[in-house]
């Protein structure tokens, strides 16, 4: 007999920082698993032309619903391996191919693959710490992000190897200690293609995490990173540009709290130098334009980060999803330094049945630079979908939607400059899968 999601399920799947990675480590499962990932579909813009995605200058994500503009899939293999002789002990081996499509090129065919994962995961091998994990390889890594718009806020994914899961006292209280290095990869977090002309550069990251303390009917995690960057180079035409050696630290805090019909996530985070962007990769310094001979320093860079994450299901027929950030970002320059990113934004769905819902997604994104350009995007999606169950997260969700976007003058010809280059506003319409198992 087939069964379908619930959504108590969805709502587990929506309360880890890695929904499929850590679905798999909980498991144990022996033998071959195959999991993965899928969004698919296709818009068309107001225009008549292939639909082009709402970005806001200087944001650091878009609101998702109605607004994706290509197909991604990740394709997840594991293996389990248990010992005959301990079954305590697990080995747990596991690989993750992604591909993305933009569905927005009508001219030329563009398929990028990546190799994501490829790591091995070691448990019940300390029996004094039976809980204790050890891993080592290519891995998603302590990946936190806001659902509503694909915001990976904290994401330390790379290679490299750690510790993790050891019991501290005799409570729930856990640590963790990993040394990550960063990859050079064409996808972002959300695995969408990296803009033309930005980096990312490998950079030693050590980290080290505490998790799982009470604290207000929830727990608390905090992690300290320390990074280091020893200098690198950026080759481009016309005089390479040059990346100075830098050590910057990253201090970041983590509540989460179980309600009765959801839960709520919020978190604080500061970050210099080389750390300021929280992620094991080293990114190209926002708002800050480069050319080449150009020498970069991230000495006075600095960042300041605060998102909340709320999901809530079992409304009677409504589910809800609420996000809000606000970022302050110094990127080191003499004039034009200081970027403000504020963002909020709610999902609300209403069922009319187990299957049959309709969802409505408004987001506002506000971003100011010092003597630079300053306003707002406005995004409202309304998508009529099917889903297995009652739940902000329940998947296989297939859906219609309807989307319209309007942004500040000062913005006219920054978002999307292709098709509505000369407008303030845009519209868009199209069909979408999205899934994950």
């Amino acid at each position: 007999m087939h069964r379908h999601p619930c959504p108590s399920r969805a709502l587990v799947l929506a309360l880890t920082s890695t929904v499929l990675v850590t679905a798999v480590a909980h498991a144990q499962e022996e033998g071959f698993r195959f999991q993965g990932y899928l969004r698919s579909g296709f818009g068309v813009a107001g225009t008549g032309d292939p639909q082009e995605a709402f970005r806001a200058p200087n944001a650091g994500a878009k609101y998702r619903l109605g607004n994706e503009t290509e197909a991604y899939v990740e394709t997840i293999f594991g293996y389990g391996l248990r010992p005959e002789d301990d079954s305590t002990a697990f080995f747990d081996t596991r690989i993750n191919v992604s591909y993305v499509t933009p569905t927005s090129n009508t001219n030329s065919f563009e398929t990028t693959t990546a190799l994501r994962e490829a790591f091995v995961v070691a448990t019940g091998v300390w029996k004094a710490q039976k809980d204790a994990s050890f891993w080592a390889g290519q891995r998603y890594f302590d990946r936190h992000d806001v659902n509503m718009s694909d915001f990976f806020y904290r994401d330390l994914s790379g290679f490299g190897g750690g510790l993790d899961s050891v019991r501290v006292g005799g409570g729930a209280l856990r640590a963790g200690f990993a040394w990550l290095g960063g990859s050079v990869n064409e996808l972002e977090s959300n695995g969408s293609v990296r803009p033309s002309g930005s980096f990312q550069l490998s950079k030693n990251t050590f980290d080290l995490r505490l998790y799982g303390l009470p604290l207000a009917a929830g727990t608390l995690g905090v992690a300290f990173d320390l990074a280091v960057l020893g200098g690198d180079t950026v080759p481009v035409s016309g005089g390479d540009i040059v990346v100075e050696g830098n050590t910057g630290w990253a201090l970041s805090a983590i509540h989460e709290r179980r309600l009765a019909s959801g839960r709520n996530k919020l978190s604080v985070q500061y970050g210099t130098g080389v750390a300021h962007d929280f992620r094991a990769v080293l990114t190209q310094i926002p708002g800050r334009p480069f050319t080449p001979g150009d020498r970069v320093n991230y000495e006075d860079v600095w960042q300041f980060r605060a998102v909340e994450d709320l999901i809530l299901d079992r409304l009677g027929p409504f589910s809800l999803q609420l996000g809000g950030v606000w970022q302050e970002l110094d990127n080191g320059l003499p004039s034009g330094d200081r970027l403000t990113w504020l963002s909020l934004g709610a999902r609300p769905a209403y069922h009319f049945s187990r299957y049959f819902s309709l969802e409505l997604e408004a987001g506002l994104d506000h971003t100011e630079q010092t003597g630079g350009d300053s306003g707002s995007l406005m995004k409202v999606t309304l998508a009529p979908q099917i889903t297995p169950g009652v739940a902000a997260l329940s998947r296989p969700s297939l859906r219609a939607y309807v989307t319209y976007a309007r942004w500040s003058d000062d913005f006219v010809g920054l978002v999307a400059p292709v098709l509505y280059g000369a407008e303030d506003n845009g519209f868009a319409a199209g069909v979408q899968i999205e899934t994950w198992w």
